[in-house]
């Protein structure tokens, strides 16, 4: 059987591929809840745990509301405005998610401990006790990472077959960066699978246009723009690429006068379905813009427009206010992520370029010069650009840099399925090149992939719990970028390593300035 053939007979998916994103996102949301037991906690995990409190004591106050005689306690702006008015500036849907996490498995619930909330409960409440007060926060977060890599296998499953599939899960999750964001009570990590879930979704359903997929997409697009300010500037990016791969069918109606054809396929039915469903969807999972929305909206909106500018340092050069040098996020990308996805992610673009030009001679293949929407050009095109639109975003000389990689993470599940799909192809070419059977096709595709996660796994392990501090072998690793100047840290999360020695070799009560840490 070709290679071609055996990716077109993968794309079915049946209940071993449920089994399979079942087992990623288990294993890779206890891999991160463990490893996070290590972690430092970051200055922002400090407003966001006192922000999570105070949504789940809205929820809270909410519901005995409506069992004590008062239904309509959940719209008084009064209880909105107590509980929702801190950190205003972002989004609910995780903080939200923490605050229930924490409600419902955290083991502090003695009285003694009441010191460590910051919220004053109206009655005594008992949890499951499963997990520290930390771990609780934090597990939405490793949910979400451990729920993309689920999704980025079953993507690359369905359209390039399961070694993509495989691949790509394992290497969007054994990222350094990625990973040590994904262990905090933070927005970046699932923004990034948010992201791509509503990516994914309308892929699906411009292959399918099944009303539930329209839905489906609608949803979570919502919920994507819950999660992180990020996810606005998808929609546009969703335009682009639908218009593309249907231009053929444009130049043929709009020649005839027809120009609300162009209008039609703009406000194509999945378009219609992001502001039918997401904007309520927004609206409902934060009472906060419930009053006076417009001008809530507009600071929120403000903050981020005009957000306060922190030094980075990038090459020997301390950067704390605009301009800033274009070329970071791509030098920082390649410095960062792990050699091996950085090749392979090259080797997958190499094969989309290649077969775009052999589409001129009529070749099977994968190539954006297709008609069909939910074809494996539509899908070729839709990952390069989700590698490109978040770093182009944060490349702008004006954008803020201070968040280094966390502001174009939602890049790196795409930049993943490259690398999938570049192994994928190569070995393939391999396979039949040298006329491998069936059996011995598998078992040595099965052993390389296995050696090529080797390299990522070793390098998160070297890296933890100094995630921010990791860089790859083409930059000398930590010790190279240190002599090239490149950031080392930020967030304040690395002090928790120096408690120890301080503890052993400092007088008690001893002063210490901590810079940004969040005591």
């Amino acid at each position: 059987m070709s290679g071609a053939n055996r990716l077109m007979s993968s794309r079915h998916l049946d209940r071993r591929d449920g089994l399979v994103a079942g087992a990623i996102l288990i294993a890779a949301t206890v891999a991160l809840l463990l490893a996070g037991r290590g972690e430092g906690f970051t200055r922002d995990e400090g407003y966001y745990f006192q922000a999570a409190e105070n949504h789940v004591a809205y929820y809270e106050e909410a519901l005995t509301g409506l069992t004590g005689g008062h239904p309509l306690a959940f719209a008084e702006r009064r209880i909105i405005d107590r509980w929702f008015s801190y950190n205003s500036e972002h989004p609910p849907l995780m903080k939200t998610l923490f605050g229930i996490s924490w409600r419902l498995l955290h083991r502090c619930h003695c009285p003694q401990e009441r010191g460590l909330h910051p919220i004053d409960y109206p009655k005594r409440h008992r949890t499951l006790g499963l997990l520290s007060q930390g771990e609780a926060m934090r597990l939405p977060a490793n949910l979400f990472m451990g729920l993309l890599c689920a999704a980025v296998y079953l993507f690359g499953a369905r359209v390039w077959g399961r070694r993509v599939g495989l691949l790509s899960a394992g290497l969007t999750l054994l990222m350094p960066r990625h990973f040590f964001h994904a262990e905090l009570s933070c927005f970046d990590a699932p923004i990034a699978a948010m992201i791509f879930l509503t990516t994914a979704a309308y892929h699906l359903l411009q292959q399918t246009g099944r009303r539930s997929h329209l839905i489906l997409t609608g949803v979570l697009a919502g919920l994507a723009i819950a999660t992180k300010h990020n996810a606005f500037f998808l929609p546009f990016m969703l335009l682009g690429h639908s218009l593309w791969v249907r231009r053929g069918l444009l130049r043929q109606e709009l020649p005839r006068g027809r120009a609300r054809a162009l209008l039609r396929w703009i406000f194509a039915p999945w378009v219609a379905a992001m502001s039918v469903l997401a904007i309520p969807t927004y609206l409902l999972l934060w009472p906060w813009l419930w009053y006076g929305t417009v001008r809530r909206f507009g600071e929120y909106v403000g903050f981020h427009l005009h957000h306060v500018y922190y030094n980075i340092q990038y090459l020997g050069t301390n950067y704390n206010k605009p301009p800033f040098p274009w070329h970071y996020v791509f030098v920082t990308t390649a410095m960062t992520v792990p050699v091996t996805t950085l090749l392979l992610a090259l080797l997958g673009t190499g094969w989309l370029l290649l077969r775009q030009k052999a589409a001129d001679s009529s070749a099977p293949a994968i190539t954006w010069r297709v008609s069909d929407p939910g074809g494996d050009g539509a899908a070729g095109l839709l990952v390069a650009l989700g590698v490109l639109w978040p770093m182009l975003l944060i490349a702008r000389p004006g954008t803020p840099i201070f968040g280094s990689e966390k502001h174009w993470l939602p890049a790196m599940p795409f930049l993943a399925l490259l690398a999938g799909l570049g192994l994928s192809r190569t070995w393939d070419f391999f396979a039949q090149s040298f006329s491998l059977s069936r059996r011995a096709d598998a078992a040595l595709g099965a052993a390389l992939l296995a050696l090529l996660l080797l390299p990522p796994l070793f390098q998160v392990r070297r890296s933890h719990p100094y995630g921010l501090s990791d860089y790859n072998a083409l930059s000398g690793g930590p010790a190279g970028a240190a002599d090239l100047g490149m950031n080392r840290q930020f967030w304040g999360y690395s002090v928790r390593g120096l408690f120890p020695y301080l503890n052993a070799h400092l007088p008690p009560n001893a002063s210490i300035y901590w810079h940004d840490a969040n005591l």
